[in-house]
């Protein structure tokens, strides 16, 4: 009875972690698989959760010092259950799926930033949210939500919702009890928004809701303005970083891998989600895309940190393992294991930046992990339209009209798998290029 109630008291103990790394992925799915071509109103959910996820990191950024971050954890968790609940009551109306989406996209955003900085301010103070057994409690955490995935419409509308809002009252539960915080609301009123963040929020919010929307409408207008929107978006921060560049508080390498993690990041699910409806059809995407996705984050929080300190240069030994990542995903039967392996470096990567901007001074220490999830959304943002643009050329290259970008999930023929493959070589050069720039860059970062 006692090995019992420790391993459930473990259980809850690790929901924080799971939520925060599949908050991300769950809806996504869910989401995506509740789109009826037949009917146009089943796209917004998706839109919906997809937008406000990538782009909520915007109004945190703006908060200022307005709230810490530990409260910030717990109305994330708050938001999440909301949002969880009510995407199960979906089943029964669908207008319940508007909501949830929505509540749900704002707990993603804001969620892992929230997570990470509490977690590592609590390790500061000798506290350990999570250890190498609980990883492994973790996993098993993680099964129930992978074979609800797995499980089709309408079961899974229901299974999936159940499971997700039940580990959020868990994850609310435990966090509570962390030892070296209360919330605290007193200061919320004041210099609550930042006008600059609030900006790139709408700009951006506008921007990925006409893509979305445009592209699962099969409205070409929608889609046209998306991408014109963002080239004024993108020119306009081109003249901005210009002018601020000097007066930077980071390195331009660290900025830059950031910026291409975020890339990164957009590539492996975003694409990858592609990819597999095209070669394997939609409910591969389970087993091809979210079990190596799964284990990759899994795998790199109990080794990546080995594997980078038997290494010399911290730096290198990350941009040599995205390289070999992207290299195997060339080879289209190692599509799984190059998700793995991508997985595993990008989410290294991105826990070794969360250590490097909670350990920079030079920025409010409220803003420090928040400020580097912002750099990173704004790198998969542009990887969106990036691979937008790869996808219409590609389409113009193998003479296929472009309302087939609207229709890639149902499309099986020679011609589209030739052209998701044209898109994926061209990606995979991009980013190589970035990689290759960072790291000339930084070459010398950690000579000492």
């Amino acid at each position: 009875m006692e090995a019992i109630k420790n391993f459930l008291r473990q259980f809850t103990q690790t929901t924080p972690f799971v939520l925060s790394n599949t908050m991300i992925v769950i809806p996504y799915l869910l989401f995506m698989h509740l789109i009826d071509p037949r009917m146009s109103v089943t796209v917004l959910p998706f839109v919906l959760f997809y937008t406000f996820r990538v782009t909520g990191i915007f109004l945190i950024r703006g908060l200022y010092r307005s709230i810490d971050q530990y409260t910030l954890l717990m109305v994330a968790l708050l938001v999440g259950g909301i949002g969880s609940f009510l995407t199960l009551m979906g089943a029964l109306n669908f207008t319940f799926y508007l909501f949830g989406s929505l509540f749900l996209g704002v707990s993603a955003a804001w969620l892992p930033p929230a997570n990470t900085s509490v977690n590592l301010f609590e390790k500061s103070k000798g506290f350990q949210s999570m250890s190498s057994r609980r990883y492994l409690v973790a996993l098993i955490v993680l099964l129930p939500l992978f074979f609800g995935t797995m499980i089709a419409l309408p079961l899974q509308a229901v299974i999936v919702p159940s499971i997700v809002t039940l580990y959020f009252v868990c994850a609310y539960h435990t966090v509570k009890h962390y030892p070296h915080y209360e919330m605290d609301f007193k200061e919320l009123t004041k210099h609550v928004f930042s006008f600059s963040e609030l900006t790139w929020f709408i700009l951006f919010f506008i921007a990925l809701f006409l893509l979305r929307s445009g592209r699962l409408l099969f409205d070409e207008s929608m889609l046209n303005g998306a991408i014109i929107l963002f080239s004024g978006i993108f020119m306009f921060a081109v003249v901005i970083v210009h002018q601020v560049k000097d007066r930077w508080k980071l390195p331009l390498w660290q900025n830059a891998l950031t910026f291409l993690n975020g890339m990164l990041g957009n590539f492996i699910f975003l694409f990858g989600a592609f990819y597999v409806a095209v070669y394997k059809g939609a409910a591969s995407q389970g087993l091809y895309l979210f079990l190596p996705y799964l284990l990759g984050v899994i795998g790199s929080l109990v080794l990546a940190g080995k594997v980078r300190r038997s290494f010399k240069n911290d730096l290198m030994v990350q941009l040599i393992g995205l390289t070999v990542g992207l290299l195997l995903l060339s080879v289209r039967v190692l599509f799984p294991l190059a998700i793995f392996v991508l997985t595993f470096f990008q989410k290294g990567t991105s826990s070794w930046l969360n250590r490097l901007y909670y350990q920079t001074e030079s920025i409010d220490k409220q803003q420090r992990i928040t400020a580097k999830y912002s750099t990173s959304n704004k790198g998969s943002i542009t990887h969106q339209f990036i691979l937008m643009f790869l996808m219409l050329i590609a389409l113009q290259i193998k003479d296929l009209p472009d309302k087939d970008i609207f229709l890639l999930r149902s499309l099986h023929t020679t011609e589209i798998l030739a052209t998701m493959d044209i898109v994926k070589f061209a990606s995979i050069i991009i980013l190589l290029v970035g990689i290759g720039l960072i790291g000339r860059i930084g070459k010398h970062a950690f000579d000492h």
